[in-house]
């Protein structure tokens, strides 16, 4: 079977539906992967971390802190907390994300695109601020036990801060967090001997899945020339090379080398009745 690639469930169904539509025998095999990461932090009450960050991450850290106790004490709710936190940290957020979509749209002169590159350049760096103000936020909720909608009382006083390390130096307040995750993967396999199906396929799926569609196809071309018979018997050796060909049209070339699989393209054709192999002979049947 050709290993045609590797997928999430959903995907592998809808390529496996359609390729088996166009009359390819097809397999799918699904299995559990997994991801470790290891992050590392300082974590600490907002008095002792400024002690320990430089002076301007502190205060970086201190303004989201003000915009955060600002917008909890307007009554923020789940619905809009988001929304009023970024607008707290930069009033003109969503003007900025606008520019930032319309940045290099319409025809524009060298001077033009210059001018909106140094733009562009201005307004990544405060919508980063906000994305970077978001994950903020998000631990101090956390990491304070802090629910949007419900009375915070003293907590954020002087609340728990726990904001990224990329120091090696090692710290009392230093922390890790580990996280593992786990997803369901799958596979699909094709049988090789119906590849030379490939370029029946319709044309949405060669559009969608242009690098699957050209792999099955290549592969088709090269199980169609293996059908043609070689007179006699022929030793593996023979067989192996037979799994090598090139196509030239117009100066270009396409140079198809399946010699390494020999074994497993001589399995499909002899299970599809194109070949008797023998020891170490091959024969054609037809």
């Amino acid at each position: 079977m050709f290993l045609l690639g590797e997928y999430d469930e959903d995907e592998a169904r809808d390529i496996a539906d359609r390729l088996k539509h166009g009359g390819m025998k097809v397999d799918i095999r699904t299995f559990t992967i997994s991801y470790l990461e290891l992050f590392h932090y300082l974590e600490g009450r907002m008095s002792v971390m400024k002690g320990e960050l430089l002076e301007k991450d502190y205060a970086r850290y201190e303004r989201y802190i003000i915009a955060l106790r600002k917008v909890l004490a307007a009554g923020a709710s789940p619905e809009d907390f988001q929304e009023r936190l970024h607008l707290e940290i930069d009033p003109q957020v969503n003007e900025k994300r606008k520019l930032f979509c319309e940045t290099f749209e319409g025809d524009l002169s060298e001077d033009e695109q210059e001018a909106r590159r140094k733009n562009y350049e201005a307004i990544m760096a405060d919508l980063i601020d906000v994305s970077n103000a978001d994950a903020f936020v998000d631990l101090v909720l956390d990491r304070n036990d802090i629910e949007i909608g419900e009375e915070v009382g003293g907590k954020l006083d002087d609340p728990i801060l726990r904001v990224f390390d990329d120091e090696e130096e090692k710290s009392e307040l230093a922390r890790t967090t580990t996280v593992f995750t786990l997803e369901p993967r799958a596979q699909i396999f094709v049988d090789e001997f119906s590849a030379v199906l490939a370029e029946e396929l319709d044309e949405e799926f060669s559009d969608e899945y242009e690098r699957e569609y050209m792999r099955l196809v290549f592969l088709g071309k090269l199980i169609f020339d293996l059908e043609e018979p070689t007179p006699g018997r022929v030793d593996m050796k023979a067989f192996r090379e037979r799994c090598e060909f090139r196509m030239e049209s117009k100066g270009d070339l396409l140079e198809i080398d399946g010699s390494s699989a020999a074994t497993e393209l001589a399995r499909s054709l002899e299970k599809n009745g194109v070949i008797k192999v023998k020891g170490d002979s091959v024969k054609w049947k037809r």
